[in-house]
């Protein structure tokens, strides 16, 4: 599965932009399929950031959805405002 195929969209929640504040922590809907290796290998290579841990679970709706902690060195509000969230 390639990078495209891992990640869906960020996901912009209350709770997520407090562990982005917070905690270091993005959040992603992710193919239902994808592992956390693949999931910490597409954001690693997507954002050249160090992934320091992923967490998933399935959300009510049947997706699936991963909080991934970054690195010391990395900054998670630097990441999202790439993407164009904020």
């Amino acid at each position: 599965m390639t990078d495209v195929d891992v990640l869906a969209y960020p996901l912009v929640t209350e709770k997520a932009m407090n562990d982005l504040d917070f905690e270091n922590k993005l959040a992603f809907v992710v193919h239902i399929d994808a592992t956390k290796g693949e999931i910490a290998e597409a954001i690693s290579s997507r954002f050249d950031v160090v992934v320091a841990g992923v967490n998933t679970q399935i959300t009510p709706q049947g997706r699936k959805k991963a909080i991934i902690e970054l690195g010391p060195d990395d900054d998670a509000e630097e990441v999202i405002s790439r993407i164009g969230v904020f």
